[in-house]
């Protein structure tokens, strides 16, 4: 489990100063996201953070897109997104399964045909795609995730997990569950520590938390970055904490 950083987490900072300051933070990889640093089907911005993160010495681990499979995006809408991660270096695609989505639903039905079309295009590249975990998709809950997982049935798809902010306070031991429900099929992690959307805390504040799942996350066996994501303020000072945290989190017993 290597310390990573989600680009999204400094949207007002340039490629440059978010690889540098994620090599200052010893955190290992980079999740770049397509809203602002690297949007899709820019190939010379996915160029640049590509040069930035090894000039850092920081890898790309994944290119988080806003790509919503369940709006059936046409096969150049989901082309963009792949060709960009392979000029970015990527091995890895974070796609949305879309809101509002109900199991059953002609709207499932769409979602899944669309997902399965872009697990395929994406291992005719050679890269993953992990599912956002996020409220109000059909990913809102690990049992709602292993579901669509098990319905596209490709190979290389994933989840990602992140703490379920949207059922309210969950417990360290009830976090971990969830991790290790997904087992082989969880993706990456989005690391944060919030009391609610809008009351962002230190990451120690969360130090039970986080320890319990990165624990459930090491026994799922393979190889993943946790990534930090939403530090206080969106403040540079808060990521140097929050890394610290992190990277002590992980270190060897």
């Amino acid at each position: 489990m290597r310390p990573g950083l989600c680009s999204v987490t400094l949207r007002s900072q340039s490629v440059d100063e978010v690889a540098r300051l994620a090599g200052e933070c010893g955190l290992a990889a980079i999740e770049w996201g397509g809203d602002v640093h690297v949007p899709p089907g820019d190939t010379g911005a996915a160029r640049r953070a590509r040069a930035a993160s090894a000039a850092a010495d920081v890898a790309v681990a994944s290119y988080g897109s806003y790509l919503f499979a369940a709006g059936a995006p046409t096969a150049a809408e989901s082309g963009a997104v792949l060709d960009t991660a392979l000029a970015l270096g990527a091995p890895n695609v974070r796609v949305w399964a879309g809101f509002g989505v109900v199991a059953g639903s002609p709207e499932y039905s769409t979602l899944v045909a669309g997902l399965s079309a872009i697990a395929a295009d994406a291992a005719a590249r050679g890269i993953t795609v992990g599912l956002e975990f996020h409220g109000g998709t059909p990913t809102a809950t690990v049992d709602g995730a292993v579901s669509l997982l098990d319905e596209v049935g490709a190979a290389n798809l994933t989840c990602y997990w992140q703490p379920p902010y949207w059922h309210g306070p969950t417990t360290p031991a009830a976090d971990a569950a969830e991790v290790a429900a997904l087992g082989a099929r969880l993706s990456h992690l989005h690391v944060y520590e919030w009391a609610g959307p809008e009351d962002r805390r230190p990451l120690a504040d969360g130090r039970a938390r986080w320890s319990a799942v990165l624990d459930a996350a090491r026994a799922c066996g393979g190889e993943r970055v946790a990534f930090l994501e939403f530090v206080a303020g969106d403040d540079p000072e808060a990521l140097r904490r929050d890394a610290g945290t992190l990277r002590d989190l992980l270190a060897p017993p």
